[in-house]
């Protein structure tokens, strides 16, 4: 393990470093984001558990200081992380690597699942791509620009925010054990930090107060149900960070007497703030988080009939919050319209595990296939939508496996905070305990692991907290059976889809398109997201291509690279305002009897259109009237 850690410590870390520059010299990137990123990194290299306090404090603002497309969250991570590696002088981990193992084998298999599911995609999905050519298609499927444009495929800005987010649990864990008051240190910056945009809300609903002329009507908006938060646009997450900022403070403000005066004033911002969010899961939860506060600090182990009584206490708590969750993005329901929607998104995901137990649909496919698989009624409100509750999507996207390897993370996680937090008695390790299992409760009503500002908080503080909660090494005979037979499971579904790349036989269809529409000179066309994938027929010939770039506002010229077969064959700029034409030759052969055409758009934009009964963005980068193959034959 030790020669495999120093191994990939440099490469990756010099990764990491390179994305990270990029997204700093990026004009896309707001300079108050570039900077935080480069403050964060010079922090860590200094020392690493300040710096990834920074990173655990500027997480949840990364919308405010760097907005869409770019990913300022993964970037401040990715700053902590190149730092942290790269910081050759240091070992990332004190001798005493065997602590914790109850928590790093299921994040390390769960990992494995994940990048499993996302190169089964991968894979299966490069029929007409030269075996030779192969390497360099997935190596280009992770563009190193991923911090500025994101990542076009679900699949693959799924994996690399939950890998970004498992890494910083693991390095939370050991810069835990190397620095014993790194734990207090995150409790209070994850609580200020909590308190701080939480008071930006409030003061922002005072600002519009004050613009309506301070009319009691505009705060009864408020009292009657609508919602708002000002640093994420996914209301139930920014209730999800609430409750793990607030439980936080609550834990500080209950045990810790010399510290409760500032815990209670964060919590006096922090409440109005979740209260706005309207997410009813989040309130249950915070309730609950009060409950394990109270189960948590008692000195004596806790007999059956009190261990049973606050099971079920918690498990009513989060059936009343999973009964009356709001599904809607707007304004809240009644409990019966939600309850409802509960039903209609199980379902989905019920049918949607049944069509591919074992390997499941894919990692970050839930979203685009649900449509799929929903009730009639479901889709006409929808069109697509997660399933609102993590643990069941994790099951329909990476099957039986995978979906157990996640609960199995989870269950570990609270048992190691469990311990940690009867061990110690102390006012942070069992704040932090009850937040991240509060947590985690939302998840059953909710998908915060989605919102990278919700997310890699939660995944920094679970590594605080359960450093200290599994002192002794567990690597048992069952938990071998356990990682081999994952292996040989994991090992089965890349057999299976390296099969569909080798034996496809018909093109599949076209994606990154989106439907026909008529330009104002009246062209039709189609507009492709940042990547697009088309089809032509094997032998020599050329390729014709006729585009035109978005009249945006641009921070850089429109760039267009063509891979066919997966080389690389053209790169050129694309003028705004007018069509171009162009043709380029084929030569590469592939494996199957036709070839794959890969476009590639260096900037996207978003735009707004009607999905279901409400408003959604999709992405948009170039518009293309033709996409047409010219036999050699046919030449003259």
């Amino acid at each position: 393990m030790r020669v495999a850690r120093r191994a990939l410590r440099l490469p990756v870390g010099a990764m990491l470093a390179w994305w990270v520059l990029l997204a700093v010299l990026a004009p896309e990137v707001s300079r108050l984001a570039a900077l935080a990123a480069v403050m964060i990194a010079a922090a860590t290299l200094w020392r690493p558990a300040i710096g990834l306090a920074f990173t655990a404090g500027l997480v949840p603002a990364g919308a405010l200081l760097a907005p869409a497309p770019a990913r300022a969250p993964e970037m401040f991570a990715c700053a902590f992380l190149a730092a942290w590696l790269l910081a050759v002088w240091r070992p990332i981990a004190p001798p005493r690597d065997a602590r914790g193992s109850g928590v790093v084998l299921p994040a390390l298999l769960y990992g494995a699942a994940l990048a499993a599911s996302w190169l089964m995609l991968t894979l299966s999905s490069a029929s007409g791509v030269a075996l030779a050519a192969l390497p360099q298609f997935l190596f280009r499927a992770v563009a190193p620009d991923y911090l500025i444009f994101s990542s076009p495929e679900p699949q693959t800005w799924t994996l690399l925010q939950a890998a970004t987010g498992l890494a910083l649990l693991l390095a939370a864990m050991a810069t835990s054990r190397a620095d014993p008051r790194f734990a207090r240190v995150l409790a209070w910056t994850l609580a200020a930090s909590m308190g701080v945009l939480a008071a930006a809300t409030l003061g922002d609903v005072a600002r519009q107060w004050a613009a309506a002329g301070y009319g009691g009507w505009f705060l009864q908006r408020y009292v009657a149900g609508e919602r708002f938060s000002l640093h994420l646009a996914d209301l139930n997450a920014a209730g999800s960070l609430y409750v793990l900022g607030g439980a936080v403070a609550a834990g500080i403000a209950v045990f810790d007497r010399a510290r409760r005066g500032p815990a209670v004033a964060l919590l006096v911002l922090i409440g109005p703030a979740l209260w706005l969010t309207g997410s009813r899961t989040s309130f249950a939860a915070a309730v609950a988080g009060l409950l394990i506060l109270a189960v948590a600090q008692r000195r004596r182990p806790l007999s059956r009939p009190q261990m049973g009584a606050a099971v079920a206490s918690l498990s009513i708590l989060m059936l009343a919050g999973a009964a009356t969750v709001d599904w809607q993005s707007g304004v809240r329901g009644s409990a019966a319209r939600s309850a409802s929607l509960r039903s209609q998104f199980m379902q989905t995901s019920v049918r949607m595990y049944g069509s591919a137990p074992v390997f499941g649909v894919g990692i970050g496919q839930y979203f685009d296939r649900s449509a799929d698989f929903m009730p009639a009624d479901l889709r006409a409100t929808y069109g697509n939508e997660n399933a609102h509750n993590y643990f069941v999507q994790q099951l329909a996207e990476l099957g039986i496996g995978g979906g157990a390897l996640f609960l199995w993370l989870a269950v570990s996680l609270v048992a190691a905070g469990w311990s940690a937090a009867r061990a110690s008695q102390d006012p942070v390790s069992l704040g932090l305990f009850a937040a991240t299992s509060a947590y985690l409760a939302t998840c059953l009503t909710g998908h915060p692991l989605l919102v990278p500002e919700a997310a890699l908080p939660f995944w920094i503080a679970s590594g605080a907290l359960t450093a200290g909660g599994d002192g002794h090494p567990r690597w048992t005979r069952a938990r071998a059976l356990i990682a081999a037979a994952t292996c040989v499971l994991l090992a089965a579904g890349l057999a299976r889809a390296a099969t569909t790349y080798v034996r496809a036989g018909a093109a599949p269809p076209d994606y990154g398109f989106h439907g026909r529409e008529t330009a104002s000179d009246g062209t039709t066309y189609r507009w492709m997201t940042r990547h697009a994938v088309t089809y032509v027929p094997g032998g020599a010939g050329f390729v014709r291509l006729r585009l035109r770039a978005p009249d945006m506002t641009m921070t850089r010229p429109l760039i267009l690279e063509t891979a066919i077969a997966g080389a690389l064959v053209d790169r050129r700029e694309i003028p705004p305002g007018r069509w171009v034409s162009y043709d380029i030759p084929g030569r590469a052969a592939s494996t199957a009897p036709f070839r794959r055409v890969d476009l590639r758009a260096n900037e996207w934009w978003m735009q707004e259109v009607p999905l279901g009964r409400r408003q959604a963005r999709r992405p948009i980068a170039v518009m293309v009237a033709e996409v047409r193959w010219i036999p050699l034959a046919d030449v003259r």
